[in-house]
């Protein structure tokens, strides 16, 4: 099982590249006043928007994976990090595939945007969100999070064997930084 795990944060790593890149084509950032950026960081830019997303997909599954695990046996649970705990986390990353499908559809529809970053506007990228498009596949991204979230609540209960309450508490973690961080980039807060 934990082989189709691999397989399946790999394909959640590919479409997560595919969108960087999408993304990158979509949004040309514009820095004003500061002279002192190398002419290479668009380069840099392109590259890192391919090659983080394939390299963050797996450390992001170990990190939350040990998250989990770690509050799992905190609340009681007698389950292992490897291969119980790394299957079940690769495996809620299923619907995170779906999310990545449909966010670069929603992600190509976006006309070219072009952000002007100075001193004065740092955060001006935050401005490319309030693109329709964007927001809807952030949204959708997070709904993918709630079946995940019930992946997680399964595989706990299972792997752990914890009550459902506490498989509940466990599962809700990543839900919850989801919400937050789709809060947090809408502007919301």
């Amino acid at each position: 099982m934990i082989e189709e795990a691999v397989i399946i944060v790999g394909v959640y790593a590919v479409l997560s590249a595919i969108s960087g890149l999408v993304m990158a084509d979509k949004i040309t950032y514009v820095f004003e006043g500061m002279e002192d950026i190398p002419s290479s960081i668009k380069s840099i830019t392109a590259i890192s928007s391919v090659v983080a997303p394939l390299i963050g997909a797996f450390i992001l599954w170990v990190v939350v994976t040990g998250i989990l695990h770690l509050v799992s046996l905190a609340l009681g649970g007698e389950g292992k990090f490897y291969p119980q705990m790394m299957t079940v986390v690769g495996f809620s990353m299923i619907p995170l595939i779906f999310g990545g499908i449909i966010g670069i559809a929603l992600i190509s529809m976006v006309e070219p945007i072009t952000i002007t970053i100075s001193a004065t506007t740092p955060w001006a990228a935050k401005d490319a969100l309030n693109n329709p498009y964007l927001t809807a596949s952030s949204v959708f991204g997070t709904l993918m999070q709630f079946w995940a979230a019930a992946i997680i609540f399964f595989g706990v209960k299972s792997a752990h064997r914890l009550s459902p309450g506490k498989s509940a508490v466990v599962a809700g973690i990543p839900f919850v930084i989801a919400i937050v961080l789709l809060v947090w980039s809408s502007g919301i807060v």
